[in-house]
């Protein structure tokens, strides 16, 4: 069962709503959307530099999210342990650590130990900020804050890409400017969450997949699953398309990855959305639209920057739909249902990489993109059932 609030009523009342959320949006946009995705925002760059073959970039791709699994196994027990601020703390070393190996990476092996320590990081952050939510924020306020602080995925992959763009021919320099904005934003983040003892649910990592599973929840983690499986595989080679296709240049792959961000923005807003549809039929359609942008990558790469657009609003939205629909399924423990959908993507991103880059490296990029179509297209064939609880609207 959930616990209550780590700390005492003064220091909840120093930390306002804004505070709060705002901090979160920062670090989880320096989590993921730099230390985790940054590795396909400049792989087209560090591919040539390094000479790495697809194999190579899959492998260390599925590396990275392969650490962001181990991390989501271990934090609810050093959240529980250590409490949410040395938790971030955590996270945010090792977002500025490894993306600082990666910037000074010499070959595969450097770069995958970068990739790797840096992708521990989203795992370690996100957590404790959907516990404050869950335990701080009044009920009617929360799904609100769990979108906005999600959405930080997206502000920070559309400031990545400009960086990239003023870095082309220096990724070097891109690595370490985000290192250094990962380093200012994990100090806000540290000042902001409470050093207090959080107390988790009885069920967490392994043992919370079972739990929400029991509560009919086997769609959400096949859904999960199956978000973590296409996303990884786009996030590691959709940019690759984007530089090949070069339909702006040399710039191309950096505006490719500012419009998933900007796009991504928009897909944030998903929560809104649910006053007007259910959330069946709001997952079938983001869902058909993430197949769609796969779809173009394949068929019609020509239109590289559509798919983007495509995949940034799809991708976030769908990441807001699961937060909702996993709230729904485990009421007296929301925190651990969230968490423990993302452990099942996080599943689907380790697998999804490598085994791209084997499909990518046999039968073309294109071949593995027309594969992730149908991946995608399940997901909305997997909505909560009718007669279950219907998702509760956001405020």
């Amino acid at each position: 069962m959930s616990g209550g609030p780590a700390v005492s009523a003064p220091d909840e009342e120093r930390v306002p709503a804004w505070a709060l959320i705002g901090s979160g949006l920062a670090v989880v946009a320096v989590a993921f959307g730099l230390a985790r995705y940054g590795y396909g925002l400049l792989l087209p760059q560090m591919r040539t530099s390094l000479e790495l073959s697809l194999g190579q970039l899959g492998v260390i791709g599925g590396a990275g999210y392969g650490s962001y699994l181990v991390a989501s196994l271990a934090c609810p027990a050093l959240l529980s342990r250590a409490g949410p601020r040395a938790t971030v703390m955590a996270g945010g070393t090792a977002a500025v650590a490894g993306m600082a190996v990666c910037a000074a990476a010499t070959g595969p092996l450097t770069l995958g130990v970068g990739v790797v320590v840096a992708g521990a990081s989203p795992a370690l952050v996100w957590p404790p900020y959907v516990a404050a939510v869950e335990e701080r924020l009044p009920a009617d306020r929360r799904a609100r804050g769990h979108g906005v602080i999600n959405s930080g995925t997206a502000y920070g992959v559309a400031v990545a890409g400009p960086v990239s763009l003023l870095a082309t021919g220096s990724w070097r320099v891109a690595w370490s400017a985000f290192a250094a904005v990962a380093l200012l934003v994990t100090i806000w983040a540290v000042r902001t969450l409470p050093p207090g003892i959080h107390r988790s649910d009885d069920a967490t990592g392994a043992r919370g997949l079972v739990a929400v599973a029991r509560e009919q929840g086997g769609r959400l983690l096949l859904a999960a699953f199956l978000v973590g499986l296409v996303a990884g595989s786009y996030a590691t080679f959709g940019v690759e398309v984007a530089t090949a296709q070069a339909p702006l240049g040399e710039v191309s792959g950096g505006v490719f990855q500012t419009l998933v961000g900007i796009s991504g923005v928009a897909g944030g807003l998903v929560g809104a959305l649910l006053a007007r549809t259910s959330l069946p039929r709001l997952l079938a359609a983001t869902a058909w639209t993430l197949a769609a942008s796969c779809l173009l990558l394949a068929v019609a790469p020509g239109l590289v920057l559509v798919s983007a657009v495509f995949y940034g609003a799809s991708f976030i939205a769908i990441i807001g739909l699961l937060l909702i629909w996993s709230n729904t399924l485990v009421p007296r423990a929301p925190a651990t249902a969230i968490v423990t959908a993302m452990l099942a993507m996080s599943l689907g991103l380790v697998v999804g990489p490598p085994l791209a880059g084997v499909v990518a490296g046999a039968a073309g990029l294109a071949t593995a993109f027309v594969a992730c179509a149908p991946l995608a297209a399940t997901i909305g064939l997997l909505h909560p059932a009718r007669r279950g609880a219907s998702a509760p609207r956001p405020a």
